[in-house]
């Protein structure tokens, strides 16, 4: 696979991903407190049936472009090792979400809108710590696969070529 490809679909995916919890932890979330229980319950669980299939296809996604492009860039000691961070932020933010998130979302889905438990707002409060930190992830991998593109353009400028395997490939 080209070693720009991988590049360009590591930066985009990152970035769809950071985008995404930004956008979420920004505008969705403070207008899910904005209206009564009800609206937010209902809204929340069919948020999650579209959200959850989009969200975790692009981090897969994203983790596998990021895995081959550190294998690519392996040779690049600098941008290397910030391609091996981004991609560990990446599993994070995943790791974040399977573990703690979502065994949060099973339980909201069995709640009755009308009538939440006395302590939804508390279970809420953690989901969005959880969903913080997890924004925060996202948002380093993508700053840090960032940081890996420009070191390596600015490092291989001059000389129009990249060490990778496949042979010397154009910047």
């Amino acid at each position: 696979m080209k070693f720009q490809t991988l590049r360009m679909s590591s930066i985009l995916l990152t970035g769809l991903i950071a985008g995404t919890f930004f956008y979420g932890g920004l505008t969705v979330l403070p207008a899910f407190f904005d209206v009564n229980p009800y609206v937010h319950l209902t809204f929340r669980t069919i948020l999650m049936k579209y959200n959850a299939p989009v969200v975790m296809t692009l981090v897969i996604i994203a983790i596998v472009s990021q895995t081959l492009y550190s294998w690519q860039a392996r040779k690049i000691n600098v941008a290397r090792v910030f391609v091996w961070l981004s991609l560990a932020l990446t599993i994070s933010s995943l790791l974040i979400t399977r573990i703690l998130s979502v065994p949060i979302n099973i339980v909201i889905k069995t709640w009755n809108p009308s009538s939440p438990p006395a302590d939804w707002m508390n279970i809420m409060v953690t989901w969005n710590v959880y969903n913080t930190i997890r924004t925060f992830t996202a948002i380093g991998s993508f700053l840090l696969i960032i940081i890996a593109d420009f070191w390596i353009i600015k490092k291989y400028e001059n000389q129009k070529t990249l060490p990778v395997d496949s042979g010397k490939q154009t910047l």
